[in-house]
C-alpha cells in the first residue's frame, strides 16, 4: 500500500509540473528581452529586465480600473438579482412558480453568442454603448441565472425552524432576508460571486463589441494592444498578461476555502 501511495503521489507531482511549467515559461520569459527568449526560451537567463512590467503597467492601468468597475458593478448586479429571486423560489408559493425557475434555468442552454447581437441594440438604444454599465449589466444577466440555482438549493437547505422563529417575532422577509439568510449564506454568495467575477473579467467577446477607443477599454481587449521596442520584444506582452491575472489570483486565493465550501454546500440539497 504505501509503494501505492508513493507511486501515486509521484504521478501527481509529474502532472503538476507539467501542467504548470507553461505558466513557468510565461513568467520566466516576461523578465526578458526579445534575443533572450530566442536563445533560451524554456530557462531562467542570466540578466533580468524587470522593466518589462513598468512598460506594459503603463499600458494597462487604466483598463485595469475598468475592468475592476465593471466586475464589481456586475458582481453585485448578479449577487442581488439572484439572492432576492432565488429567495422567492425558496420560500413561497405563487401562480407558475415551477414554470418560472424552469425557465430561468433555461436561460444556462443558451450560448452567449445567440444573443450577443440582441443584446448589443438594446445597449444601443439605451445610450450604454462604451460604457462601465453597458459592459456590466448583460454579463450580468446571464449569470444571474446559475447564481438562482445554486442560491435556491442552499436556501432550500437553511432550518426551516428559523424561519419559523424569525416569523413567531414579527420578522417580514426583508428583515429575514437580510438579518438571517444573507448572513448564512456567506460560502454560496462567495461561490457565486467568484464564479461571475471570472466569466465578467475574462468576457472578451462582449466587451470587444461594446467599446470603442480608450475610455473605458478593459483589460482584457488592452492586453492585445500592448506595444513594446524591438529589444524588449513579447516580453513586456508576457508581463502585461501577468500583471492582468493578479487581481483574479488575489481573489480567488483569498476567497478558496468559501468559495469550496459554498459549491459543494449549494450542488447539493440538505
Amino acid at each position: 500500500m504505501k509503494k501505492r501511495s508513493l507511486g501515486i503521489n509521484i504521478a501527481a507531482i509529474v502532472l503538476f509540473a507539467i501542467s504548470m511549467y507553461p505558466f513557468f515559461v510565461m513568467l520566466i520569459s516576461s523578465v526578458k528581452h526579445q534575443m533572450q527568449i530566442y536563445e533560451n526560451p524554456w530557462f531562467f537567463s542570466k540578466v533580468f529586465h524587470f522593466d518589462n512590467y513598468w512598460i506594459a503597467f503603463e499600458q494597462i492601468a487604466m483598463p485595469i480600473v475598468h475592468s475592476i468597475e465593471v466586475t464589481a458593478i456586475g458582481v453585485i448586479v448578479t449577487l442581488l438579482a439572484s439572492s432576492t429571486a432565488a429567495y422567492a423560489f425558496a420560500r413561497h408559493d405563487f401562480p407558475f412558480k415551477n414554470l418560472f425557475y424552469s425557465i430561468i434555468i433555461m436561460l444556462l442552454m443558451i450560448p452567449g453568442f445567440v444573443i450577443l447581437v440582441p443584446q448589443f441594440i438594446n445597449i444601443k438604444n439605451m445610450g450604454m454603448y462604451n460604457t462601465i454599465i453597458g459592459q456590466a449589466l448583460p454579463p450580468a444577466a446571464s449569470y444571474t441565472a446559475m447564481g438562482v440555482l445554486l442560491l435556491r438549493t442552499y436556501f432550500e437547505g437553511l432550518s426551516k425552524s428559523l424561519y419559523e422563529a424569525a416569523e413567531m417575532e414579527g420578522a417580514k422577509d426583508a428583515r429575514i432576508f437580510t438579518l438571517i439568510v444573507l448572513p448564512l449564506s456567506k460560502p454560496i454568495l462567495a461561490t457565486v460571486a467568484i464564479m461571475s467575477g471570472l466569466q465578467i473579467w475574462n468576457n472578451f467577446v462582449w466587451s470587444l463589441v461594446v467599446t470603442t477607443g480608450d475610455k473605458v477599454m478593459p483589460v482584457i481587449i488592452a492586453i492585445t494592444t500592448i506595444q513594446s521596442g524591438i529589444n524588449e520584444g513579447d516580453g513586456v506582452k508576457l508581463a502585461g498578461y501577468i500583471i492582468a491575472s493578479l487581481p483574479l489570483l488575489i481573489l480567488f486565493f483569498a476567497a478558496t476555502k468559501p468559495f469550496v465550501s459554498g459549491l459543494t454546500q449549494g450542488a447539493v440539497k440538505g
